[in-house]
């Protein structure tokens, strides 16, 4: 029984809680490198940088938080285990107590009553057996007795483990609130500079009006994204960029988890019917990893595809018409592959959401026609 004790004990032992550390949730935002050119964003430089420090800093302090909370549950597993070792040594000491009372009283019984030990020197068949009796008694108790001692020693040794691992525990539990006010501060850093980013944008587009107003409409000569793409529905020349995005529709300050299911049915709801339905979580999911409107990616796949209906070689799950860099159209053996690839590829090419400057790289031919399609699709989602 005590080496069986023992073995839980030693399993505990051998299991210490790991320390968290937060040092990577201290983030420089100043000096954080751009991920793509200047070039393809419709943002400032510092913004830009605010935008990629803050979602560095999600990612950070998310792997932090989800630490904290996987050695709680592994801590709280070992203090279980503690627990119920602790509960079935209770159980045992009982009756091994009663054991050794009812031991110590036949004793008592034998050493102060005269009929036991006539009866004892009578079934002895000599004086070396009863020797070896009395013996044999006195051996009886000191077990008993050494049992309940060492019963009471390791149920202390237990209960002294079991103060250790709940200090662990009240620890672990103020990491991972410190974790968790990480990512809501980080969280509240990614939507400032995603709201900024977005007001550039709209700046830009009042600007591109602006100066509509005065001259033709220009055509921006060059290769896109989408060149060559026969089912682009974006292809009216001499439009007017005029579409505005909602702002503030995408709400970064939440977990992960609620991010995804929310936007999986928004996604799921815009894309129901099309050879794209049910595939509103992959869509979730990338945006939620890159930083990207999650609303940009199925637009976009709506205009270049009727969202995904009509693609380039019937049957390459590009639903963007995404132009491969040696010619031709790139190809994916999945819809999930190719989603997350192409908001990757958003992501670092041309910002974090419909732009200008985005629909003048993704379209050059007609980008105004583009910009102001993709933006229609977006507010629908």
């Amino acid at each position: 029984m005590r080496d069986t004790k023992r073995s839980i004990i030693q399993v505990i032992a051998s299991k210490p809680a790991r320390a968290l550390t937060c040092a990577a949730l201290a983030v420089a935002f100043a000096g954080t490198p751009l991920v793509a050119p200047l070039s393809a964003y419709a943002v400032s430089a510092e913004t830009q940088q605010q935008l990629d420090a803050a979602a560095q800093a999600v990612e950070d302090s998310t792997a932090a938080y989800d630490e904290a909370v996987a050695q709680l549950e592994e801590l709280q597993t070992q203090i279980d285990e503690n627990t119920a070792a602790i509960a079935e040594l209770e159980a045992q000491i009982p009756a091994q107590q009663e054991a050794a009372s009812e031991a110590m009283r036949e004793m008592y019984k034998y050493q102060t009553g005269s009929n036991q030990l006539v009866t004892m020197v009578l079934n002895s068949e000599s004086m070396s057996d009863f020797i070896t009796t009395c013996v044999y008694m006195d051996e009886i108790q000191a077990s008993n007795v050494e049992a309940i001692e060492e019963l009471n020693a390791l149920q202390s040794e237990l209960e002294q483990t079991q103060t250790e691992l709940d200090e662990q525990k009240r620890q672990l539990e103020e990491q991972e609130q410190a974790a968790a006010d990480a990512l809501a501060e980080a969280q509240q850093l990614r939507a400032d500079a995603q709201a900024q980013a977005e007001a550039e944008a709209a700046a830009e587009l009042a600007a591109a009006q602006a100066a509509q107003d005065t001259a033709p409409a220009e055509a921006t000569d060059g290769a896109g994204a989408d060149t060559d793409n026969p089912y682009n529905t974006a292809n009216q020349p001499g439009e007017t960029p005029s579409t505005i995005v909602s702002g503030g529709a995408v709400d970064w300050n939440m977990s992960r988890e609620e991010f995804i299911a929310e936007w999986t049915a928004r996604i799921d709801a815009y894309l129901a019917g099309s050879p794209l339905a049910g595939h509103g979580a992959t869509f979730a999911a990338a945006a939620w990893d890159y930083g990207v409107d999650p609303r940009w990616s199925p637009a976009i796949a709506c205009i270049e595809s009727t969202k995904g209906l009509y693609v380039p070689y019937g049957n390459s799950n590009n639903a963007w018409g995404w132009t491969a860099s040696g010619g031709g159209f790139r190809t994916f053996s999945s819809w999930d592959e190719g989603i997350t690839a192409h908001v990757r590829y958003l992501r670092n090419m041309y910002g974090t959401t419909l732009t200008i400057a985005a629909a003048k790289r993704y379209c050059p031919p007609t980008w105004q026609d583009w910009y102001n399609k993709v933006g229609a699709q977006m507010n629908l989602i």
